[in-house]
């Protein structure tokens, strides 16, 4: 491995880290915010213990950098672009400290960044950039506290396991594959007989406790979700979509590095569960039954492409170890391995061209990069509109039919007129308009915003909420696309004056 390069393999990695990095500052602040993003920030300024629709640390996350740095993108997104270098360290060191073994931290960190999921999609501010991150530490504390004897760090990868049930609930699934590393492993099986194990997860469980309390005083509402979400939403056939979590996969992953991560899978089993090896047992069964799980709910429900991201972290450094062992030694991985990496980094090049400046003539509905922009314009044409009312006329707040147009805007309007989702389909939306503000605003004039051209919502409404006046439909292409189909679409009218709906 070490005659392929002239540099060390720390040096080397943190090239790739550097150029990684540099791709996600360009994307973070090159784009708008998606809707999702501006909806989490809505949490922010509700702080609680939980939420509809995941738990709280998203949300605690984002109050404490809107509050030291305002509410801009760069205090939603400076945590997933900061996440990515502590990800390619804490992978690096594992693999170094497994195996012995520069190159295959090198290889990890590789690994990592030459993918869509991590790479280009490494900005968005999601429940997954938190949970991600104490996935990997948990990881990390977890196996240097087991084969170092060192107790303070089966400690802190309780710490770690409590926060990260805090960001999302799937982190769940980590406990049981640690127990079952130590049950099959007969170098730390005593490590169950221990106390400070046992010590360390009623830790995690005393962290989780405030969102545990919080769903039970919201009748399980958050719990009921997710499960109903990830298991029980039948959108199609199972078949159809299984197909669709396995071509998300290996769109997300890259085509090549995607096998190259299965046939790892296959390769080291037996070195796994027949040899207990211990480090590449500890591996495999953080890694592919995670996977394995997401592939099983994909017959349930659909599976979003970026809901098994953490069952990948173990199954790259497990990769990266092979590769630094069997590169040199055999040719056909070796042309597999750079053509696939060539690949992906072709792919991760078009998606963040495409991010930036489209310049494939996609329509932008079905283009996922379409909607990083156009909402500021939408935003910006929708108080030009308010602004040629007369003076009586003049809004005092907008109301917004659906969350995500709703969480948009109010983060664009944050500071000068007050925006909240009128009538929402869920209840505890954190931006929904309450009976308290809903009293503020009647006999005033407001904006009624809703998904176009010619929507059903104001028929919907009817004159619930006061008598509704059309005063025009904006549509807004994507930027410098050639593609002229809108990315947003809505139909603005004028509640003069507006009611309170809550009122029987």
């Amino acid at each position: 491995m070490i005659s392929l390069w002239k540099r060390p393999a720390g040096n080397l990695a943190i090239a790739v880290v550097a150029i990684s990095t540099v791709i996600h500052l360009l994307l973070a602040f090159g784009t708008e915010l998606v809707a999702d993003e501006a909806y989490y920030w809505t949490w922010a300024l509700h702080p609680a213990a939980g939420y509809f629709d995941h738990p709280p640390l998203t949300a605690w996350i984002l109050w404490v950098t809107t509050h030291v740095f305002g509410a801009n993108r760069f205090s939603i997104r400076i945590l997933p672009v900061l996440s990515g270098v502590l990800l390619s360290w804490i992978l690096f060191q594992m693999a170094k400290s497994l195996f012995r073994d520069r190159w295959a931290g090198f290889w990890a960190v590789v690994l990592l960044n030459a993918n869509i999921l991590f790479a280009a999609g490494g900005f968005l501010m999601t429940p997954d950039t938190p949970q991600v991150m104490c996935y990997a530490l948990t990881l990390w504390a977890f196996i240097r506290g087991v084969t170092e004897d060192k107790r303070g760090f089966i400690l802190l990868a309780g710490i770690f396991l409590g926060f990260g049930l805090l960001a999302k609930y799937t982190m769940v699934l980590l406990p049981p594959l640690l127990f079952l590393f130590l049950l099959l492993s007969a170098p730390y099986r005593h490590w169950l007989r221990r106390p400070v194990l046992w010590i360390s997860l009623v830790l995690s469980a005393i962290i989780f406790l405030p969102d545990v309390y919080w769903n039970r005083a919201h009748h399980w509402v958050s719990f009921l979700f997710q499960w109903h979400h990830g298991m029980q939403a039948h959108q199609d056939t199972p078949l159809a979509t299984f197909l669709d979590y396995l071509g998300g996969q290996v769109l997300v992953l890259t085509p090549g590095l995607y096998v190259l991560l299965l046939w790892t899978g296959v390769v080291t089993f037996f070195r796994a569960f027949r040899e207990k090896d211990p480090p590449v047992l500890f591996l495999w069964l953080t890694s592919y039954p995670v996977l394995l799980f997401f592939a099983y709910s994909s017959f349930k429900a659909k599976v979003e492409a970026n809901w098994p991201v953490e069952g990948y972290l173990s199954a790259f450094v497990l990769t990266a170890a092979v590769l630094s062992e069997r590169l040199d030694k055999s040719p056909a991985l070796r042309k597999w391995t750079w053509g696939s990496l060539g690949i992906a980094m072709f792919m991760i090049l078009v998606v963040t061209t495409q991010a930036l400046y489209p310049l494939l003539p996609i329509n932008p509905k079905v283009d996922g990069t379409g909607r990083l922009h156009g909402m500021r314009r939408m935003d910006k044409q929708i108080r030009e509109m308010a602004d040629r009312l007369p003076a009586g006329d003049h809004p005092v707040a907008w109301v917004v039919d659906g969350y995500q147009n709703a969480s948009e805007l109010k983060f664009l309007e944050y500071g000068r007129l007050p925006v909240y989702h009128i009538h929402p389909h869920r209840t505890f939306r954190t931006d929904a308009l309450t009976p308290a503000e809903a009293q503020s605003l009647a006999g005033k004039p407001v904006l009624l915003i809703q998904n176009g051209p010619h929507g059903g919502f104001v028929k919907e409404l009817g004159n619930h909420w006061g008598p509704a006046r059309y005063l025009g439909t904006i549509a807004v292409p994507r930027r410098w696309a050639r593609s002229r189909v809108p990315v947003y679409q809505v139909d603005v009218y004028l509640i003069q004056p507006f009611r309170d709906g809550f009122l029987p």
